[in-house]
C-alpha cells in the first residue's frame, strides 16, 4: 500500500472519529419523588410539581366511576408538593398540597405544574400552582371529599416555604362548566361535556396559555385575570380493538387530550396531545395553535405525548409517555424525540438515544449554556416505590 493511500486513510479515520456521535449522558439527580409531573425553571432553579400519593384508603374517600368506566374509590390527602432542585437534593418549597388517587389504577392527580407571575397586581416572580381535577360536578365544583378539594381545577397563587395557597387566579373547572364541549365529540364513553383536567401552563402574550386535558382545550389567562378559549382541539376517528370496550371492535372519536404546551420562535403555541381511548401508537399529534386560526397538526405519528419544549436552537423536543400507546404493557418504554420544523416541508423527527425512560411526564431545557435537558421519570410512581419517581439530567444531546 503506497504512502499516499495510507495517509488518506489516516485522515479519513481521524475525521470519522471526530464526527462520531457520542451517546448522551443520563444522570439520576433525584429519587423518592411522589408522582412528579411538569418541570419549570424559575427563580433559584428547577421546580418540580409532584402530584403526591393521595390519601389512605378509608379516610377522605368517595365512590365514583374510574377511567375504565367501572366503579372505584377516590381517596384524597395533603400529599402533593412543589420541590426545588438544589446541589444537595430536592428541597420542598411548598408541601401539604391536595392530592387524590383513583384506587383501581393508582393514578394520582394534584399539582401538575407551576409558573411565575411577572406582572400584575400580585407582584414580580410570584409562584402559582396549577391543580388537576377529576370527579367534576356540572357546576364546576369537585366531587372529591375534603374541604381541600376546592383547590382542584384551579390556578392558585402560592407562598413558597410557608406551605400556604393564596387567591385563585383562574378557575379552569368552572370555565369548562360554563363552556361545555359538544356532546357529539365525546366518543360515547360516558364522559361529561364539562370535564376539566388542567395539566400545563406557560407564559404567553403577557398572560398565560393553559392546556386543559379533559376539556380538549387551549385557554388564555389575560394579565387582568380573564380566562378565554383559544381553541378546542379536534377529535380523530379511531378503532378500539375487540376486548377493550366490548367483545367487538368499535370506532369512536378519540379525543385530543392536550397535555403540554410551549411557545415557538414563531410566536405560535405548540400543544402536545396524549390522544384519548384507544390511544393507539402513532395517533398523537403536536398542534400548532395561533389565536384566531384553526389548530394545525404540525407533527403527527406520535404516541402518548406528555410534554414538549424547545431547545436553544429552536428545535422541538417531544416526550412520549409510552411508545406503544396507553393500552400497551406498563413495561413499554417512553421516548424523547427531537423535531426540526420546516415552514415549507415536512418536519424531520429523530428519536434521541435516551434509554431508561418509563412513564416520563415532564420535560425542561436548562436556560444555561450547558443545554442540559431534565425529565421527570416514573411520573406515576410514589416516592416509596421501587423504582420511585425520579428526576433525570441529560447532557450531550446533539
Amino acid at each position: 500500500m503506497c504512502a499516499a493511500v495510507v495517509a488518506s486513510l489516516l485522515v479519513a479515520g481521524t475525521a470519522s472519529a471526530r464526527h462520531r456521535h457520542v451517546a448522551p449522558k443520563v444522570e439520576v439527580v433525584a429519587t423518592g419523588l411522589n408522582s412528579p409531573k411538569h418541570l419549570t425553571f424559575g427563580p433559584g432553579g428547577l421546580y418540580i410539581a409532584q402530584s403526591g400519593t393521595g390519601g389512605p384508603v378509608g379516610s377522605n374517600c368517595v365512590a365514583g366511576v374510574g377511567v375504565t368506566g367501572a366503579p372505584t374509590t377516590f381517596c384524597e390527602g395533603p400529599t402533593g408538593s412543589v420541590g426545588l432542585l438544589t446541589p444537595s437534593g430536592v428541597r420542598t418549597v411548598l408541601g401539604g398540597l391536595p392530592s387524590v388517587t383513583e384506587q383501581d389504577n393508582q393514578e394520582t392527580l394534584g399539582p401538575a405544574d407551576v409558573t411565575f407571575l411577572r406582572h400584575g397586581r400580585f407582584g414580580h416572580s410570584k409562584m402559582a400552582v396549577l391543580f388537576q381535577d377529576l370527579l367534576v360536578n356540572a357546576d364546576g365544583t369537585s366531587g372529591t371529599p375534603s374541604p381541600a378539594s376546592t383547590t382542584f381545577g384551579k390556578l392558585l397563587l402560592a407562598n413558597p416555604f410557608r406551605s400556604t395557597l393564596g387567591p385563585t387566579l383562574a378557575n379552569l373547572a368552572a370555565f369548562a362548566s360554563a363552556n361545555p364541549q359538544d356532546p357529539a365529540t365525546l366518543g360515547g364513553l360516558g364522559e361529561t361535556t364539562y370535564d376539566s383536567d388542567p395539566y400545563d401552563i406557560t407564559p404567553y402574550r403577557g398572560g398565560y396559555a393553559i392546556a386543559d386535558a379533559a376539556a380538549n382545550a387551549v385557554l388564555w389567562l389575560s394579565p387582568h385575570g380573564h380566562l378565554s378559549l383559544i381553541t378546542r382541539l379536534p377529535t380523530t376517528p379511531e378503532t378500539v380493538p375487540a376486548g377493550v370496550l366490548g367483545p367487538t371492535a368499535l370506532t369512536i372519536d378519540a379525543q385530543a387530550v392536550p397535555t403540554s404546551i410551549a411557545v415557538g420562535r414563531d410566536g405560535a403555541l405548540y400543544v402536545g396531545t396524549l390522544r384519548g381511548v384507544p390511544s393507539l401508537p402513532g395517533t398523537a399529534d403536536v398542534y400548532r395553535v395561533v389565536p384566531g386560526h384553526a389548530p394545525v397538526a404540525a407533527v403527527t405519528g406520535l404516541s402518548a405525548v406528555t410534554d414538549v419544549a424547545f431547545d436553544h436552537e429552536g428545535r422541538l423536543l417531544v416526550l412520549e409517555y409510552n411508545t406503544g400507546g396507553l393500552l400497551a404493557p406498563e413495561t413499554t418504554p417512553g421516548a424523547l424525540l427531537r423535531v426540526e420544523l420546516h415552514r415549507r416541508s415536512a418536519p424531520v423527527v429523530t428519536t434521541l438515544p435516551v434509554s431508561g425512560l418509563f412513564a416520563p411526564t415532564g420535560l425542561a431545557v436548562s436556560p444555561g449554556r450547558d443545554d442540559a435537558v431534565y425529565i421527570s421519570n416514573h411520573g406515576t410512581s410514589p416516592g416509596t416505590a421501587s423504582p420511585s419517581g425520579e428526576l433525570l439530567r441529560i447532557t450531550g444531546l446533539r
